[in-house]
């Protein structure tokens, strides 16, 4: 018997020297994440030019194409981990997350089936156990991890059509005699509407109820869309609250609209992809109250638990009801287990995500974790009180979380349009980024642009928040010192 060449196979030769030099750039990576710029000024232009584009027929020495990853990438890699990204709820990745995920990437499993992977779907449940836990779900409870919470929340109302229209996987919505309706907060993340348009639900079937002064769902405009809904011969469905808004970190009244959803027979889904990680915290776990009752619930580890991405969880109260939805059977896949995860969600081919997760909860510990959640939550207050306290800025929200919203005042201001006075909150971000020191986005609250800190990261210090404050205080203030005509004339600033 011959032994085969490598020239036959896939197989490298020297795989343990080149995982050796993988190790040293992604620690590399890590330990200088601290270090600014934090997001590199380039272009796509540039950064595709940096590559070798050419379809490659013939190919290199995995130390060649090494040494070109290491030309292209780290000099323009967006710096996600440092500790002034403020910007998305993208959080900085723990260290140990990351072994978790090139060891499941190495493993390269599949568990769509029990068979394609018996670790990875073993570990799926447990980690899915755990969440459940933290989430207070009893007996029968379902789950599923997929990429993030906009996937998460298409799950979950998917499952929610599915309980109120229980044929609709083979009539389609065109065997319905009312049209289906759901309903958010005006807070709501996009990812919601765009579950309606993919379910064919429709935008135009998705009511947006006005929040209350703090941000928050109004019961009362719900109950009367929700009656009016009905007079008018809709088929009202679902409410989707908030657990941590996307502007604001607003957190809807999840007891009453627990009530309420109860009494109409509506199913509630709860969008917890970012505040999820609140009931951590002994101190911020009574404003979920009621999150228990939800049918659904979404919420991201790769946000505020700190895991890499991609990883996302949906959870139901009801695992009969998930299942009875995404149940697939082919003579292809062999013979079934109970435990196959390709009956959990849309997704057939998918890889193992809790690896990652455990080996990050099991490093670090909940508690570690929620003393980080505890002070993100103070850093974001911090922000507010020197917003407070200076004669140039006001705070534009309440943080519920770690969200923090503030609007810089230029001197003259009542002399500023409302167009003019949002300019210059986007030409403040964008210097910002260019001088590399941090990364924000804006938000807009009650019609007029903010700037809008995302405190989710375990490096974020108090100095952190001192010197964006000091920063764009410098920034404001020599924007907007020749009045408006000042901010209107940073066309650079408004194309960031």
């Amino acid at each position: 018997m011959t032994s085969q060449s490598t020239d036959y196979t896939l197989d490298l030769e020297r795989l343990d020297d080149h995982l050796d030099r993988v190790m040293q750039i992604i620690g590399d990576h890590i330990r200088t994440v601290r270090t600014d710029p934090v997001v590199a000024q380039t272009s796509f232009e540039k950064v595709r030019a940096s590559f070798p584009s050419e379809l490659p027929y013939q190919g290199n020495d995995p130390d060649q194409v090494l040494d070109e990853v290491v030309a292209s990438f780290p000099p323009v890699n967006t710096r996600i981990g440092h500790p002034r990204f403020l910007a998305w709820i993208t959080t900085s990745p723990s260290p140990a997350g990351t072994i978790g995920e090139l060891l499941s990437v190495g493993f390269n499993q599949a568990p769509l089936s029990f068979k394609g992977g018996p670790a990875a779907t073993a570990l799926e449940n447990i980690v899915l156990t755990w969440f459940s836990e933290i989430f207070g779900y009893g007996e029968g409870w379902g789950g599923t991890l997929v990429s993030g919470g906009t996937v998460a929340n298409l799950m979950g109302i998917t499952v929610a059509r599915q309980a109120h229209v229980p044929n609709v996987a083979e009539k389609g919505l065109q065997g319905i005699e009312k049209p289906i309706t759901l309903y958010v907060s005006d807070q709501g993340h996009m990812s919601i509407s765009r579950s309606a348009m993919l379910l064919g639900i429709g935008h135009d079937h998705v009511r947006s109820i006005p929040s209350d002064e703090n941000f928050r769902m109004r019961v009362d405009a719900l109950r009367e869309a929700v009656e009016a809904d009905h007079k008018a011969g809709f088929h009202p469905f679902c409410v989707v609250a908030q657990a941590g808004s996307v502007s604001t970190g607003a957190i809807d009244p999840l007891n009453d609209l627990a009530d309420f959803c109860e009494d109409q027979g509506l199913w509630l889904h709860v969008d917890a992809a970012y505040g999820g990680a609140a009931l951590l915290s002994e101190t911020h776990r009574p404003k979920l109250h009621g999150i228990n009752r939800a049918d659904s619930v979404c919420v991201d580890p790769h946000k505020w638990f700190f895991v890499p991405l991609e990883c996302g969880i949906t959870l139901f109260k009801s695992s009969a009801q998930q299942k009875a939805t995404f149940r697939a059977k082919a003579a292809y896949l062999g013979q079934e287990s109970d435990w196959d995860l390709k009956n959990t969600n849309f997704q057939l081919s998918r890889q193992g995500r809790a690896l990652k997760l455990w080996f990050s909860f099991r490093t670090y510990g909940l508690d570690r974790l929620a003393a980080i959640v505890d002070r993100n939550c103070a850093m974001a207050q911090l922000f507010l009180t020197l917003a407070a306290a200076s004669p140039n800025w006001t705070p534009a929200a309440p943080a519920d979380l770690s969200i923090a919203c503030a609007r810089f005042v230029p001197e003259g201001h009542e002399r500023w349009t409302q167009e003019e006075l949002d300019q210059l909150h986007i030409d403040l971000l964008a210097e910002l980024e260019r001088s590399g020191k941090g990364f924000l986005t804006p938000a807009r609250i009650g019609g007029k642009a903010a700037v809008r800190l995302c405190i989710a990261n375990h490096r974020t210090t108090e100095d952190d928040i001192r010197l964006l404050f000091d920063v764009m205080t410098e920034i404001g203030l020599r924007l907007s010192a020749n009045g408006p005509r000042q901010a209107q004339g940073t066309a650079e600033g408004s194309r960031t």
